[in-house]
């Protein structure tokens, strides 16, 4: 497991990760501070025991062994592949802040799928290779592909979003100081947005900042020069999000709170919009909250919010 720096994260851990394996008979911790917890239920599970997992940029090795010889591709998402746990603080820039109810904050786990070789019996084996590389990414990202120029002059551009959203389209010279040039719709798979203005003196550089799903002209008045700012953090002393882990066949959310305090658990997509919502009142100092996996999307994120 390879674990990169993302900017969309001021932090970013990964506690623990479960891997599909079933007649696991041996196993190795090559990398310090990782051990393998459980071998239960068809999963292999390694946590780190140093308190909290590295900062990125790090690498984890494990070895593990089973009795059966032959594999094959596992790619059901929560059953059967590979589970990551992550505990996760989101930054400003991150897409989907400024529509994501104030997720800006500490106080966010989640869990992510990623596809791997599981063992098997002989007649379930399909032939993948024996090597099996996966890039597991959190956040979405606008690509944009190009600037769309008419006469040497930058007239629009040209990016790539998978659903219909409104963005905001802002430019630079330094990447310090972005002004705010228009709001755009995205029309999927591809758009290309053009404006009868040069934006020649709004800066050399250019990017696209994700404001709300969906076509929306209920947006904020442009101010030249302003940034976008997130909205204001969760209330103060909300619930604190331990873990999230596969057991049996549903994802257990761990939350420490105050006995008696009333809260929601809201699983969110990666665009940070609420799937999922329950209203818990906790009668001891761990709630445990129940969501079923096949419902939520990958990767999931969870918050717990105050009333």
């Amino acid at each position: 497991m390879n674990v990169k720096s993302d900017p969309f994260f001021t932090q970013s851990y990964v506690p623990g990760i479960q891997i599909g394996f079933t007649n696991q008979v041996n196993q190795n911790t090559v990398s310090a501070n990782w051990a393998n917890t459980d071998s239960a239920n068809a999963y292999s599970s390694w946590s780190f025991s140093g308190g909290n997992s590295p900062t990125p940029p790090f690498q984890v090795t494990w070895m593990i062994r089973s009795s059966e010889a032959s594999y094959k591709l596992q790619t059901n998402f929560f059953n059967g592949d590979a589970i990551a746990q992550l505990s996760l603080n989101i930054a400003s820039i991150y897409p989907g802040i400024l529509s994501g109810g104030g997720v800006y904050s500490q106080n966010v786990i989640g869990c992510a799928n990623i596809p791997c070789l599981v063992p098997c019996r002989l007649e379930e084996s399909d032939g993948s290779p024996t090597n099996f590389f996966y890039a597991l990414k959190l956040a979405p990202n606008v690509m944009i592909q190009q600037l769309i120029r008419t006469n040497g002059e930058i007239r629009g551009v040209n990016f790539n979003w998978d659903s219909e959203a409104t963005f905001m389209l802002q430019g630079t010279e330094d990447f310090k100081h972005w002004t705010n040039i228009a709001y755009v719709w995205s029309y999927p798979p591809e758009t290309s947005w053009t404006t009868n203005q040069s934006m020649n003196s709004r800066g050399s550089y250019f990017r696209l900042q994700l404001v709300t799903d969906g076509h929306s002209t209920n947006v904020s008045p442009l101010t030249s020069g302003a940034l976008i700012k997130p909205k204001i953090p969760f209330p103060p002393m909300p619930p604190t999000l331990r873990s999230c882990q596969l057991t049996g066949s549903n994802l257990v959310v761990s939350i420490s709170s105050t006995p008696g305090q009333s809260f929601y658990v809201q699983a969110l997509n990666s665009r940070l919009v609420v799937q999922q919502s329950q209203l818990v009142t906790s009668s001891s100092s761990t709630t445990s909250v129940s969501f079923t996996p096949a419902s939520l999307p990958n990767p999931v994120f969870f918050r717990a919010v105050l009333p």
